[in-house]
């Protein structure tokens, strides 16, 4: 698409003077914005209140748990630091005291989020960490001391997919220790645990380890509660259907595992109703299995105990979705099969979001025994722009599954007696009971409120039809609940980031006759490489019998948080949207009611809105955007032809016209040379590649093995690099031993031994100190053998690998 010449040196103009200021008048001309500099657009349309990266890419939430030690909750996440699309996957780490307010663990700036990287401490993993699981306990299944143990899916080789090849150990299951709640990692030195799956089994995909205690799955095998740990590893069977594969392991170790079985068996494409259910695609991801107890408030019994999975499933071919990679729930009895194995026989299923979430992942929290989920929101900008975004993709508000118990529903359309997402137990008087899966923002969610007066609105009834009546509200950030009292045959609902001349907007509705929550996003924006689809979600309102010659119809309650392009939505804690819209105009903020349908009319009722929610990084700038990485193709294929991230160091140590050294060296310690110099020498180092994770630091003071490992600031003598074309360097002062290294990794670097031959006028420093001259002492270098060899060996890995 063209762009005119004079609106791109405007651009570039603006740009210029402030990276993230081009206005959305300007913006809206656009017809190409992968014409803009990177992290141009970052505050453009970036969430403020949900949890996210700091910047890059973004993918599945990771091991999330809560250490009663240092009473912290803690979630990891996929990430590609410096890059927008997936690829060589690490994880990223923040911690919070309420799962509302974060804070980057250790720091949101550079790369210092990564908590584990690929390659790093485990060969197994040198494609990418995937996704995992953690538990407050030691590797010998004891509670000691704020131990956390993590198991998790090591990459060996890339690409893996459900219809493609899969290459057996391209996915192994590793374990790992950390002893300073979850901040630094021991991997465990026989990684893999698991190295491949079962025997003869025709996989479709191996991953997402997820492991728990389950007594009440002790006392179906084996009579009692033993103690036993056990995990589910996401799967499927090529070319018969997806299967969630189970193991256990004795009470007092977890790098021991045996396979029992599957606990999840279906065929392909599976689906309980498809209308109301979703499908379970050819291969799960991220796959968990929990048990929930009927609790009084939510209209239990406070006794029966239910088993639940949620699971992300991959193929699934309906036409009631925009994707086919679905996050799903199915409840079920779990069996104990002729060989002693137990599997779950399914008795409903529905879908956890109908919207662009993913990859829900749970844990249990004991403060207040309560399972909470949170799952990854994808983009919905198809790509377009993405460089200039300088992110991709951010994390629900965290979410509690429960069990929902009504009491004498009315069989209404008589659709009760089918599967779906329910099961119900019929009452005489000819009234059902009916349980599903209730989904809805925890508590805590309410802080992001921060004592902002809420705006309450007095009922509005609308007998005609309306396509926008203004509250008089206007905001990018804010949460709404209202119940609204809808009759038969009138479609009712929201109308929000809508411009002043109506050409942006978006519209939220339910129809009774359909009985579908309608996402409408033909209007979101005038970007139309953006996506614009509409989403549908399946939902019932319930009709209650109050006595024998009354009934009442559930009124619809919503609760919709639109934090800048991120929207959330909650209908009676039953049905979940959460995706994204992109408004261009600046002033596409107002706010109202729709109205739709001939007859009938529309009661809404206690609508309260909360402006201006708070930050969820409270400790992050608004611009938090990284330099990104100038591939020449997309992260995933560039990790699939490089075998190993790689420094380039040219070599200056000044004598007239000074001798360069030129070499590269690769990131794995035994190729990297020891450095002899003398007092005075500077030693400079040219970045030729991006390194992403591994910033390459000069230090002292550290423990050989160690290198820079985690120097601290009065040991660095330099501010670490990172990007292609950074530059460092140190003279050395003073003679001793000195260290190059990365600043994230032990046994990655080499040292630099600096003698005593000529006395200079500033041999009295007690330091190195970092220098922008060139200019030497006239000293001689020795380069040692190990050298040489460092450097026809990388070139020889670097050319081959």
């Amino acid at each position: 698409m063209k762009v005119h010449l004079l609106l791109i040196i405007l651009i570039k103009f603006v740009y210029s003077i402030n990276r993230n200021s081009i206005s959305l008048n300007t913006l809206k001309q656009i017809e190409d914005l992968s014409t803009l500099p990177d992290n141009s657009l970052f505050t453009k349309w970036r969430p403020i209140y949900h949890f996210a990266s700091p910047n890059s890419w973004m993918n599945d939430p990771c091991a999330p748990f809560y250490n009663p030690t240092t009473e912290n909750y803690h979630l990891y996440y996929q990430v590609q630091p410096g890059h927008v699309q997936w690829g060589k996957i690490s994880w990223g780490h923040a911690k919070s005291k309420d799962m509302i307010f974060w804070e980057d663990v250790t720091s949101w700036e550079g790369y210092k989020y990564v908590a584990l990287a690929p390659g790093v401490g485990n060969n197994q993993s040198i494609k990418g960490v995937f996704t995992g699981s953690a538990l407050p306990v030691t590797i010998n299944g004891n509670i000691e001391n704020g131990t956390i143990t993590f198991i998790y899916t090591s990459v060996k080789q890339l690409p893996i997919s459900w219809n493609g090849i899969y290459e057996l150990e391209s996915e192994t299951q590793s374990l790992a220790v950390s002893y300073d709640d979850g901040v630094t990692f021991q991997h465990y030195e026989n990684n893999p645990i698991l190295r491949s799956p079962p025997t003869g089994m025709n996989v479709t995909g191996w991953r997402d380890p997820k492991l728990k205690k389950w007594p009440e799955m002790d006392v179906l095998l084996y009579g009692s509660n033993q103690g036993n740990y056990y995990m589910t590893i996401s799967s499927g069977i090529r070319g018969i259907g997806p299967r969630l594969l189970f193991y256990k392991a004795h009470p007092n170790d977890l790098t021991k595992w045996t396979y029992l079985g599957p606990l999840l068996a279906v065929n392909g494409n599976y689906t309980v109703n498809e209308i109301w259910s979703g499908s379970l695609g050819y291969n799960f991801e991220v796959s968990n299995t929990f048990a929930l107890l009927e609790k009084a408030a939510d209209g239990g019994d406070n006794r029966t105990i239910h088993t639940f999975a949620i699971l992300g499933t991959e193929g699934g071919n309906t036409t009631l979705h925009q994707s086919t990679h679905w996050s799903v729930w199915i409840q079920g009895n779990i069996i104990k099969t002729s060989n002693d194995s137990p599997i779950i026989n399914i008795l409903a299923g529905g879908v956890a979001d109908w919207g662009d979430t993913y990859a829900l992942n749970s844990f249990h929290d004991p403060k207040g025994d309560r399972r909470i989920f949170y799952g990854w929101v994808m983009e919905a900008n198809n790509n377009y722009g993405e460089r200039s975004f300088g992110y991709n993709g951010q994390i629900t508000l965290p979410r509690q599954v429960f069990v929902q118990v009504y009491t004498n529903v009315v069989d209404i359309d008589e659709s009760l007696t089918q599967q779906g997402p329910w099961t119900v137990l019929s009452n005489t008087d000819g009234t059902y009971t009916f349980k599903t899966l209730g989904i809805r923002p925890i508590d805590e969610v309410i802080k992001l409120r921060q004592n902002n007066n809420p705006v309450y609105l007095v009922s509005q009834t609308f007998n005609q039809p309306t396509l926008f009546t203004s509250l008089n509200i206007s905001s990018t950030n804010f949460e709404l609940q209202a119940y609204i009292n809808v009759s038969s045959n009138t479609s009712a609902g929201f109308v929000f980031r809508r411009s002043s001349n109506g050409l942006e907007y978006t519209t939220l509705i339910y129809d009774p006759v359909s009985q579908y929550l309608i996402l409408n996003r033909t209007y979101s924006s005038l970007i139309p490489m953006f996506e614009n689809n509409t989403i549908y979600a399946k939902h019932a309102l319930l009709t209650t019998k109050i006595d024998d010659h009354t009934t009442q119809k559930e009124l619809l309650s919503l609760r919709i948080f639109v934090d800048n392009s991120l929207v959330e939505i909650y209908a009676n804690n039953r049905t979940v949207i959460a995706t994204h819209i992109y408004p261009t105009f600046s002033d596409s903020t107002g706010l109202g009611y729709i109205v739709d349908g001939q007859d009938g009319s529309v009661t809404f009722n206690n609508v309260s809105i909360w402006l201006n929610l708070q930050n969820a990084f409270p400790k992050r700038p608004a611009n938090s955007s990284i330099n990104l990485v100038n591939d020449m193709t997309n992260g995933a294929t560039l990790s699939s032809t490089i075998h190993s991230l790689f420094y380039s160091f040219l070599i200056l140590i000044s004598f007239g016209n000074p001798a360069t050294y030129s070499a590269t060296f690769a990131l794995n310690g035994t190729l990297s040379p020891n450095i002899t110099l003398n007092v005075g020498d500077q030693l400079q180092f040219n970045l030729a590649t991006t390194v992403s994770i591994h910033p390459l630091t000069i230090c002292q003071n550290s423990a050989v093995s160690n290198f820079c490992k985690a120097a601290t600031t009065s040991d660095e003598l330099n501010t670490p690099i990172t990007n292609a074309g950074d530059t460092t360097s140190v003279v050395f002062n003073t003679s001793g031993t000195y260290y190059y290294g990365c600043h994230n990794h032990p046994g990655m670097g080499a040292m630099i031994n600096v003698i005593q031959t000529v006395t200079t006028a500033s041999s009295s420093s007690s330091t190195g100190s970092l220098s922008t001259s060139t200019k030497g002492t006239g000293a001689r270098h020795k380069l040692s053998v190990l050298f040489l060899f460092a450097v026809i060996v990388s070139l020889f890995t670097i050319i081959f690998t």
